[in-house]
């Protein structure tokens, strides 16, 4: 069983595959599979994915239903410990990283780190502190996240979402089942901001709510519209441990709310002050 399964998704993609491909093969730790699912590229990208035939520990090219059921079909083909998505367009930052992350000696479910914007070489998203504030205000990147395998055969992405189906993956298993998280400072992979999940910000809010409304009880769905701010964030972690384990004492989670926001609301002010 290697590392790592490093699964490629691509489909007409001619201009940007052997960028994304080279990052992966040219990395100096080896213990790693490499899996691309394409989606039936005409355009001159399937010749090139031949081209590293050898390098490949499987690989197709035929119409797939979407960029969700790719994933899934490369997962079921995946046999590392950890699974990352370098999809065509982005790459890894450089070809130590997966030697790092082996380094680190993490071993949690999810292990994320830093995305880099391919326009700007600049870091794509925040680091929060609270997985809460991560998650309802942003999202994780496929690109610069390790996944337990087992985590992801028993959660397949659900594919009636064309955006968000990743992000409900990390509701359900980092938020609900509470599964283990481990952020490493590191830069993992350059980011291709033109995809799908960067350009249609009204679909993704959208699918969102969707998420919500399946996920959560109509209590935490009032709970989670209602605080919706920076700081007040992290109130939802305490909801939804009620919500969860008690199924009752929703007038305990408003006064617990009160409370945390009236000290988060004073930290703030102290912050500002200093």
């Amino acid at each position: 069983m290697p590392i790592f399964s490093i699964i490629t998704v691509s489909y007409n993609e001619v201009a940007s595959i052997r960028q994304t491909l080279d990052s992966i093969v040219n990395q100096t730790f080896k213990d790693f599979e490499l899996i691309v699912v394409d989606g039936g590229s005409t355009d001159g990208t399937k010749e090139i994915i031949a081209q590293y035939n050898g390098l490949i520990s499987w690989w197709c090219s035929e119409p797939d239903k979407g960029i969700y059921n790719a994933m899934n079909k490369g997962i079921a083909h995946a046999t590392g410990k950890y699974v990352n998505f370098m999809n065509a367009g982005d790459s890894f930052f450089n070809n130590d990283v997966l030697q790092h992350v082996y380094d680190s000696r993490l071993c949690p479910d999810v292990i994320e780190g830093h995305v880099v914007r391919t326009d700007s070489k600049t870091r794509h998203k925040d680091v929060y502190e609270d997985l809460y504030v991560h998650l309802f205000s942003d999202t994780l990147s496929h690109q610069g996240t390790f996944i337990r395998r087992e985590l992801l055969v028993s959660h397949p992405y659900d594919e009636k979402y064309k955006i968000v189906s990743d992000w409900k993956f990390w509701i359900e298993t980092l938020i609900l089942e509470e599964r283990s998280y481990a952020f490493l400072d590191l830069d993992i992979a350059y980011y291709d901001i033109s995809g799908i999940s960067s350009t249609y910000p009204q679909k993704i809010a959208k699918e969102r709510e969707e998420v919500i409304q399946e996920l959560f009880t109509p209590y935490m769905q009032k709970f989670i519209h209602s605080y919706n701010s920076a700081y007040e964030l992290p109130l939802v972690k305490y909801a939804v441990y009620l919500d969860k384990h008690w199924h009752k004492g929703y007038e305990i989670v408003r006064k617990i709310a009160k409370r945390v926001v009236k000290v988060a609301k004073w930290r703030q002010k102290r912050s500002d002050s200093q």
